[in-house]
């Protein structure tokens, strides 16, 4: 069977990418109101939902790597397709808060099937040009993210309801769905994985004994740590800054309109860095671009602490939304650069569920106000522990498989 075109999977892996983006994290909370409202719930069954979103995500991001092994892109596609039908069809219709926590635990489910991991291995394949390719395939998913809520704005204000906003993501996920299947490769083209020597990683370069590295011996490395460090602390970040930033600004005399548009202009930045970040790839190390990261994280989140105004708000926006922007194809394509093909679809699973406990973020903010009497000290602790990790990535050097393997130059493999 003759292997689709490239481009033609791009663009079937970034939509599918945009719409479960744009119908997961970023919009549920905007939904939720109204859903809470209409069906008489509480609070802290709809925050139960949140969690569970979450969690199956985490949780199940070895099982795409599994799946894909065994049956292949395509068949893997299928049933990440069909828990996004699924799941946004359960919340059309739900009016139970178990259907809602049904729905949320089978959209979590359908981002770990359908984004990331299968994404980051397909692109990886097809494309010379890994680091353009990966930038522009995450830009796509974090305009979902920026999509989601506006598309709910623009489909009450004709509907005045919420239903049919979860109906038009059945329809939209049918319809990416199957420009998916049809367009990623065969279950044949996966067998070359397994026995796939590395890419050179520099010019003329290879670090010798790179093909011998298996999942075992890569989790047994510091350096995959410092990596799944990076990555989990930029999901704990973020995850607590959208909790609390904008009640932490309220309680610093920020009116809530100024707060909101702050968060629009992170979500903006950091779809701009992401585009541009896949273009650094291809011009400056991959390490560079997660020190870069780092540093504007923790600048942002130090910043966030006292903002009180527009200069330090915009600090915050800009720091924070070019970490955004450069946290996700980094550490996907250190791992590929230090461990090879032959298990980076195994690892990037496993990184994506490690940092899973990147979840705990806002449930340790909420203890920390309370605690703390202000969220002032929680975004300098954020800050502090980003600063942790941008200095553990400025140590970071390619793993030695063998004592005897003999010393290569950092930067061919950075």
């Amino acid at each position: 069977m003759r292997a689709p075109h490239p481009w033609l999977t791009f663009a079937s892996l970034s939509l599918i990418f945009f719409v479960i983006s744009a119908g997961a994290f970023s919009s549920l909370g905007v939904v939720l109101p109204s859903m809470v409202k209409e069906l008489g719930w509480n609070w802290e069954d709809a925050g139960w939902g949140y969690t569970l979103l979450g969690v199956a995500c985490g949780l199940a991001a070895p099982l795409p790597a599994l799946l894909i092994r065994r049956i292949g892109v395509r068949l893997t596609m299928a049933v990440g397709m069909a828990a996004m039908l699924g799941g946004f069809a359960a919340m059309a219709t739900a009016h139970a808060v178990w259907t809602y926590l049904v729905a949320t635990t089978l959209i979590g489910l359908a981002f770990a099937l359908v984004s990331t991991i299968p994404g980051t291995h397909v692109l990886t394949d097809i494309f010379k040009n890994r680091s353009t390719a990966l930038g522009a395939y995450f830009a796509c998913g974090g305009l979902g993210g920026v999509a989601g809520p506006l598309v709910y704005v623009a489909i009450n204000e004709v509907t005045h309801g919420w239903r049919p906003y979860w109906w038009t993501f059945v329809g939209a996920s049918l319809l990416v769905g199957v420009f998916a299947i049809a367009t990623t490769p065969p279950r044949h083209d996966e067998s070359k994985h397994r026995a796939e020597t590395p890419e050179q990683v520099g010019p003329g370069e290879l670090i010798e004994g790179l093909h011998d590295w298996t999942v075992r011996r890569a989790l047994m490395t510091p350096q995959f740590y410092v990596i799944l460090g990076v990555y989990t602390t930029y999901l704990l970040i973020n995850t607590t800054a959208h909790a609390f930033g904008v009640q932490h600004l309220i309680e610093r005399h920020v009116d809530a309109k100024s707060a909101a548009v702050m968060l629009s202009l992170e979500a903006f930045v950091g779809v701009a860095v992401s585009v541009l970040g896949g273009w650094l790839g291809e011009k400056v190390s991959t390490k560079t671009l997660m020190i870069i990261c780092m540093a504007s994280v923790a600048i942002g989140q130090f910043a966030l602490a006292e903002a009180s105004n527009w200069s330090l708000m915009s600090v915050y926006a800009i720091g924070v939304g070019a970490g955004y922007g450069l946290s996700f194809m980094p550490p996907a394509m250190m791992l590929l650069k230090y461990f090879g093909k032959r298990a980076n679809l195994e690892l990037f699973s496993i990184m994506c569920l490690l940092s899973t406990a990147a979840a705990a973020g806002p449930a340790f903010g909420g203890w920390a106000r309370e605690t703390l009497g202000s969220f002032e000290d929680l975004f300098l602790l954020c800050g502090a522990v980003t600063t942790a990790m941008f200095v553990a990535t400025l140590f970071l050097r390619p793993p030695a498989l063998k004592a005897s393997v003999p010393e290569v130059s950092a930067q061919a493999a950075e």
